[in-house]
């Protein structure tokens, strides 16, 4: 072998050997990148383990408002890490409760949020008006606390005023529960043929009304007074007793009946 030969074949060793060396050096930072983000999965699963383990042991009493949204997107948004995103979220809707009022729309605009998420968030106060609607079927509702507890679940989640109409039977049993309206406290014939028509169809023997005031104190206006004044006629003509009328405003409830507010009442 001459030496141009013993040149050519040393510089191919060299770059063999280089190859080699480069290869190896990739193995070991893909290796390396595997192994921190097994760690990082490994570290979520084991966060997300003990906030539901916290969960189930003591319930949402100890949650903060972004822990417990927090909780809720580990079924929408799997191996990721949902603490900004529920911080997030509080910070632009200042609760958990404005959250699941948002708009899907304005949920969406939320980074991390899919529209699958926001209609999750969107869905729960409509389940927890089945729930309750569901729990109170066959109970006799005698006093103006499971008359307002009847009603809450209803205007959960609506930004909008709504106004509702209950009809019992002559032991107080929930026959059935209709929204009249939505959007307007303004009452109109149409509306006041529903209520009858609703009552009616429903073969009760007594009725209460409620409507809520979004973002306001739950104190009846002198529209509220004039209608239910009005309702109460008309009620009376086909002879189902008026039992109550109540307002809802946040979390709190106000009776006209126990308010004094008519003398309608019974």
């Amino acid at each position: 072998m001459d030496i141009s030969e013993l040149e050519n074949a040393l510089d191919t060793l060299r770059e063999d050997e280089l190859e080699r060396a480069l290869t190896e050096k990739k193995e070991e930072l893909k290796k390396a990148v595997s192994q921190k983000e097994d760690s990082r999965k490994s570290s979520a699963k084991g966060h997300r383990g003990r906030v539901r383990e916290r969960f189930m042991k003591s319930g949402l009493e100890s949650f903060a408002p972004h822990e417990i949204l927090e909780l809720l997107l580990f079924y929408t948004i799997p191996q990721k890490d949902t603490k900004q995103i529920a911080h997030e979220l509080i910070r632009r809707f200042g609760s958990v409760a404005g959250v699941f009022n948002a708009d899907i729309s304005a949920l969406t605009e939320v980074k991390g949020i899919t529209e699958n998420t926001a209609v999750l968030f969107r869905l729960i106060p409509k389940l927890v008006g089945v729930y309750y609607e569901e729990q109170s079927k066959g109970v006799s509702v005698t006093t103006t606390t499971q008359l307002s507890e009847l009603f809450k679940p209803y205007f959960v989640g609506s930004g909008t005023e709504k106004f509702m109409l209950a009809c019992f039977d002559s032991k107080l049993r929930p026959l059935a529960v209709s929204e009249i309206s939505r959007g307007s406290s303004a009452y109109t014939s149409v509306e006041l043929r529903k209520i009858m028509s609703a009552a009616i169809d429903s073969n009760c023997s007594m009725a209460a009304l409620a409507h809520n005031h979004p973002g306001g104190e739950p104190k009846p206006s002198d529209e509220d007074i004039a209608v239910t004044r009005r309702i109460n006629e008309l009620l009376r003509a086909v002879d189902i007793r008026l039992m109550d009328h109540i307002v809802v405003g946040g979390s709190k409830c106000y009776s006209m009946r126990d308010g004094g507010d008519l003398g309608i009442f019974d």
